[in-house]
């Protein structure tokens, strides 16, 4: 999506904290990425750092990569001086094995 790459080349010349973008590559190919970004593009403004895009190419789902990801972007989040970070999903399930917890609905614009 143009969205984020329009992101991510930003993300790599700016000194705001947000965004941060993790490639995760094999053999100098992408399989995997995941954002650190300031706001989603639904109604809870209140409510930052939101990991986002989180991605890992089909061949190489379940080898935990998608955990690297996410532990990565928390490390993030915290260096950066949150001790929270936030995610928008409808995959229910998932992100639970990792700590995250449901805490409401919010509502794109």
């Amino acid at each position: 999506m143009k969205v984020y790459e329009d992101c991510i080349t930003h993300s790599i010349t700016t000194d705001s904290p947000f965004p941060i973008w993790n490639l995760m590559e094999d053999s100098g190919e992408i399989i995997g990425c995941a954002g650190l970004i300031s706001n989603v593009f639904i109604s809870r403004k209140d409510l930052w750092p939101w990991i986002c895009a989180l991605y890992i190419d089909n061949s190489y789902r379940g080898r935990s990569l998608g955990e690297d990801l996410l532990l990565r972007a928390k490390a993030d989040a915290e260096k950066a001086g949150f001790n929270k970070v936030f995610l928008c999903t409808d995959h229910i399930g998932y992100y639970e094995k990792y700590g995250f917890t449901y805490i409401g609905d919010g509502y794109h614009p």
